[in-house]
């Protein structure tokens, strides 16, 4: 579940505890609020560590998560097994890698720093199932681009509640190679301009990016278990389809006590009738607090088995006779004279690369562009994914 959606949910549970039908003004104190803890698990079937998210939000107004550190934090299996999870990097992450398994019941168990004890209710795996991705040209608010469907069916009609991620990676290719750098020294009192070859690639980078938000469908109203979900749009103009695109799709197939939660949670944040005095403010989940039974506990221990299907196109797989867009940002080479150089102290050579010198047999200056016009690695990562395909 995506941390915003969490922290926005807790963020009405605040509200709804200190805000009736009155429309006036409400001046907030900080230190009239309780806090709340927040826990962000989905383990799967698939063999890897597994990850839970365990956080405090404060107060209303707080932007930052705080992790709850020092947590005793495992899960316990039906059949006696029992893994821990031990605290990384802001999170728990399992002592050992495993994959939930059929047939069994999981149920997590927390006991914070401070003692306090929380526990979930007994989860059991859905049913696993696969999925496959169609790309098809299409138009959106009158807009041409292509559109990402999930194509799934279970001909056992029994999952029926699905909920779905993604990470899209494309690449990059800068408009203008940088092969030399410009560095500054000082010798014997005056500064000079000297030109360092560039050892690295700096042109061809790759961005990843992951889905936000609740994505979810259900066939409950259809005479089979049979998915065409629209998961991603992209604007034919979009810089991301000029050179490759690749986006990978996870469906996690959801019980429908999981699936109710996200749904409510997501109509909630959409709403954003926090002064509502209808605003139900606080959505049960599946965990509570075995020391304090009135204390609220944001979030789901969720148990689904999770299917996963990666593809790669770019932009003239679908357009071959159109041109696709040069780059995501305009790129206009400038002469920049040493005296404009060093009135910003030499700052521009951390924004700008070189592309070469200003005309005459002395110049006066160098042609430069904007970092991100010629360097990709000042926004991106010029190391090639261990799944990328050319």
């Amino acid at each position: 579940m995506n941390f915003s959606i969490i922290k926005k949910t807790t963020i009405m549970l605040f509200a709804t505890a200190v805000l009736s039908s009155c429309t006036e003004q409400y001046i907030y104190q900080n230190q009239d609020f309780e806090d709340a803890m927040t826990v962000e698990a989905t383990l799967t079937n698939e063999l890897k560590y597994q990850e839970i998210n365990i956080a405090r939000t404060r107060l209303l107004n707080d932007t930052i998560k705080i992790p709850e550190s020092g947590a005793n934090v495992t899960v316990v299996v039906s059949d006696g097994t029992t893994f821990r999870f031990d605290e990384k990097d802001g999170k728990y992450v399992s002592a050992d890698e495993f994959k939930v398994e059929p047939n069994k019941n999981y149920q997590l168990k927390i006991t914070t720093k401070s003692g306090k004890s929380y526990v979930s209710s007994p989860q059991v795996l859905t049913t696993p199932n696969t999925i496959d991705l169609e790309t098809v040209v299409a138009e959106k608010d009158g807009v041409q681009g292509i559109q990402v469907n999930v194509l799934s069916f279970d001909p056992t009609n029994t999952s029926k509640y699905y909920r779905y991620e993604y990470e899209e990676t494309y690449k990059i290719i800068t408009p203008h190679p940088i092969d030399t750098r410009i560095t500054v020294v000082q010798q014997n009192g005056h500064y000079n301009y000297v030109k360092v070859p560039v050892q690295e690639n700096i042109q061809v980078c790759y961005t990843t990016k992951h889905s936000t938000g609740i994505r979810q469908t259900t066939t409950t109203d259809l005479t089979e278990d049979r998915v065409k979900y629209p998961i991603r749009f992209i604007n034919a103009t979009d810089y991301m389809l000029t050179n490759r695109y690749s986006i990978m799709v996870s469906q996690y197939t959801q019980s429908q006590a999981a699936y109710d939660y996200y749904f409510t949670s997501k109509k909630m944040v959409d709403s954003g009738e926090l002064l509502s005095p209808n605003q139900p403010g606080y959505v049960v989940g599946n965990i509570k607090s075995t020391s304090d039974l009135h204390e609220k506990v944001v979030g789901y221990f969720e148990v689904a088995s999770v299917a996963k299907k990666r593809i790669f196109f770019s932009f003239k797989d679908f357009f071959p006779s159109e041109k696709p867009t040069e780059y995501f940002t305009t790129c206009n080479a400038r002469l920049y004279l040493f005296s404009e150089i060093e009135k910003t102290n030499y700052y521009l050579f951390k924004t700008h690369d070189y592309i070469g010198d200003g005309p005459g047999l002395t110049p006066s200056g160098f042609y430069m562009v904007e970092k991100e016009c010629g360097d990709c690695t000042s926004f991106s990562s010029n190391v090639i994914p261990s799944f990328w395909e050319n």
